[in-house]
């Protein structure tokens, strides 16, 4: 299944919007996260469904993999002939060490009334919002974010998340970096029940099936005939990163167009430009890689 479309010949700047259009395209690291979820959101409502973190660096595929698992479950295409959608709760993990903020996170991200008050009177809210949509699904982003809950706060707070999934049967889909994997396995039960799955990069040849997929995906008015040279040069800048390879291939894209060249040419892939925009990505992985170290998230 694939969410790539091809656009007729168009004003150019039509062409553009729709080449940077997100859009999901089958390659063996996202279909596998993909059936990992799947298997993680067919155990809601058992007594104790399942957890899964996805994790890798940035622009590894993260959102592109939440998006599409939020639109497939909405759309009541997760699991085809099921009678009704299931229920999603999504949010992003606050940065404050504090029980009452994650609290405030949930409620906000489900655009629901924060009543002021302490914890319990948070936590009756969440409660009765939770009853009131009876959620099958929670997903919660930037799961790296809970690292800040070091000490008995903390411990709370993974103590909340794991109390709400277990009371209401709820399977949990986190995503994040290295950082992630630190904050998930400091609470003993809640490691026990949680899969870890690495948004890996693509091997070569994974990588070129991609890379042709994706480029037959753009609406340019000439094909791109992709030599060694240039897959070797794209796996260089990408490091083989599922999002990174889409980023690459939309701007190159988007070049191509505005250029009137009108295919992904070698000029292309390494115009200074495309490479300081690759740069940049490159820098963000660097960076998180090196708060994974210090906080032992790659051990």
């Amino acid at each position: 299944m694939t969410d790539i479309i091809h656009v007729p010949e168009a004003d150019p700047w039509l062409r553009i919007a729709a080449i940077q259009r997100d859009r999901w395209a089958p390659n063996p690291v996202s279909d596998g996260a993909l059936k990992r979820a799947r298997l993680a959101v067919s155990s809601a409502g058992r007594l104790r469904p399942r957890a899964v973190l996805f994790w890798g660096p940035p622009n590894a595929g993260k959102s592109a993999l939440r998006e599409k698992i939020v639109r497939e479950i909405e759309r009541n295409l997760f699991f085809p002939g099921r009678a009704q959608a299931q229920v999603i709760v999504s949010f992003e993990a606050p940065p404050e060490a504090d029980e009452a903020r994650f609290y405030e996170a949930l409620l906000h991200g489900a655009h629901r009334y924060i009543p002021p008050g302490n914890n319990r009177t948070l936590l009756q809210a969440v409660t009765l919002y939770f009853e009131d949509v009876r959620p099958d699904v929670m997903i919660l982003d930037e799961v790296g974010n809970l690292n800040a809950y070091t000490g008995a706060r903390g411990a709370i707070c993974l103590n909340a998340l794991r109390r709400l999934c277990n009371v209401h049967k709820v399977a949990l889909l986190g995503f994040g970096t290295a950082t992630a994997m630190t904050a998930m396995q400091a609470d003993e039960q809640l490691e026990n029940r949680l899969e870890i799955f690495h948004l890996r990069p693509l091997t070569p040849p994974e990588f070129t099936a991609f890379v042709d997929l994706m480029t037959s995906a753009m609406p340019l008015l000439q094909p791109t005939v992709w030599s060694p040279a240039m897959l070797e040069r794209a796996y260089e800048m990408t490091g083989g990163y599922v999002g990174r390879t889409v980023y690459l291939i939309h701007d190159a894209a988007t070049e191509a167009v505005l250029s009137g060249i009108e295919q992904i040419t070698p000029e292309i892939l390494d115009s200074d430009e495309l490479a300081e925009s690759l740069a940049a990505l490159r820098q963000a992985r660097m960076r998180a890689g090196r708060r994974g170290r210090r906080s032992g998230g790659d051990r």
